[in-house]
């Protein structure tokens, strides 16, 4: 049970660390998105 218990707290823990690294990369890539979009529509307006 206890092994259960500590087998249960490692997956977690593993899921929670792969839930925030996903979660990191799009933060970055809707920042790349935004930062690019930015750019296009600027050069866009310019012209």
């Amino acid at each position: 049970f206890c092994r259960i218990g500590d087998f249960m707290k490692y997956s977690h823990s593993k899921a929670m660390a792969v839930f925030y690294k996903i979660v990191k990369l799009v933060k970055n890539g809707v920042l790349m998105i935004i930062h690019i979009y930015a750019k296009v529509s600027h050069h866009l307006v310019s012209e």
